[in-house]
């Protein structure tokens, strides 16, 4: 074949024969990304395994790839999606349970101290997080008032809990269920629906009930 096209034409074809290749498989997984996308609004996951273990593993690359059709907070939301729907029946079996708040959902006046486990609520009326936390130890959960993502390193380490419920902005939420994930403990995340660093916002009654039904 060579001897036929000459050695400049062959390597030629090589080279378009590989960029095609290439081609294909990036339309393939585009494609796969937007119907895994649209199943899971229907709460259907695709080879959950392999999606679990690309999300864990290669979410970066993931991430690279999905900007091509989406935003950055676009696929935190996708990943959180899936980590719930995924890690659902693991989480109803659990027993030891933690629930883990942002310190930024209380009042900018809030009187509560921060001590060593996070802040602790005293129940004061002046936001809904103790509204929350009544809802949650009633289930049975173990409530923290975190500033970061150390005291979440530190409850994983002093509490050992079988899953986490975690509330947070979509990029934090994301990479906490992540690293969770990874350490093989089933969690379930609830996004802020205005974030930042002071009055961030959260659907108190959407959670209560997630809380309630899980």
């Amino acid at each position: 074949m060579i001897n036929i096209l000459g050695v400049e034409e062959f390597l030629q074809l090589i080279g378009i024969i590989t960029i095609a290749i290439f081609a294909l498989a990036f339309i393939s997984f585009i494609l796969i990304l937007i119907i895994g996308y649209i199943l899971l609004k229907k709460n259907k996951l695709i080879f959950p395994s392999l999606a679990l273990f690309l999300m864990d593993n290669l979410y970066s690359i993931l991430l690279k790839l999905f900007l091509l059709i989406g935003t950055e907070d676009t696929f935190y939301r996708v990943g959180i999606e899936f980590y719930n729907k995924y890690y659902e029946g693991r989480f109803k079996k659990a027993k030891k349970r933690v629930l883990i708040l942002p310190h930024c959902l209380r009042d900018t006046k809030c009187p509560a101290k921060l001590t060593p486990k996070g802040v602790e609520c005293i129940f004061c009326n002046r936001c809904r997080v103790g509204d929350i936390i009544k809802v949650a130890e009633e289930k049975g959960y173990k409530v923290y008032i975190v500033p970061g993502s150390t005291f979440l390193k530190r409850i994983l380490m002093e509490e050992k809990p079988d899953a986490v419920f975690g509330v947070a902005c979509n990029r934090d939420l994301f990479y906490g269920m992540n690293m969770l994930s990874r350490k093989g403990i089933p969690s379930q995340g609830q996004p802020l629906l205005r974030d930042g660093c002071i009055n961030t916002l959260v659907d108190v009654d959407e959670l209560i009930t997630r809380l309630k039904s899980l």
